[in-house]
């Protein structure tokens, strides 16, 4: 009984995660990109754990422009498996397997939570 559980949380685990891998083509703020995919779909992706400071706010330019150049024009993957209430995928962004969300934290220019 105990294996028929585990499987099932697996199965359920699996079939809500993803995986979307494309070039990163725009940067809306400091958490926030677009990844245009291989089917020419673009995602709007929320980066997890981290919250960048608003546009109006102070830092907000500097918080965009750190992402901005450790991932403009690149090809990235994000492990995503839920969206936001804006319809906007949230997930780890990784380039080259270096996990942006934590770079972004040790930028000193977003909140972790």
């Amino acid at each position: 009984m105990l294996v028929v559980g585990l499987t099932l949380i697996g199965l359920s685990l699996s079939a809500t995660s993803g995986q979307i891998s494309g070039k990163m083509v725009s940067v809306a703020d400091g958490d926030t990109i677009t990844v245009l995919d291989a089917e020419h779909v673009q995602h709007k992706i929320r980066l997890s754990g981290i919250d960048a400071h608003e546009r109006s706010q102070a830092f907000g330019r500097h918080s965009k422009e750190l992402l901005s150049n450790l991932v403009a024009g690149t090809r990235v993957v994000v492990e995503t498996g839920k969206a936001d209430r804006f319809g906007r995928s949230v997930g780890r962004v990784l380039l080259q397997g270096r996990d942006i969300n934590l770079a972004m934290a040790l930028g000193g220019m977003v909140w972790h939570y």
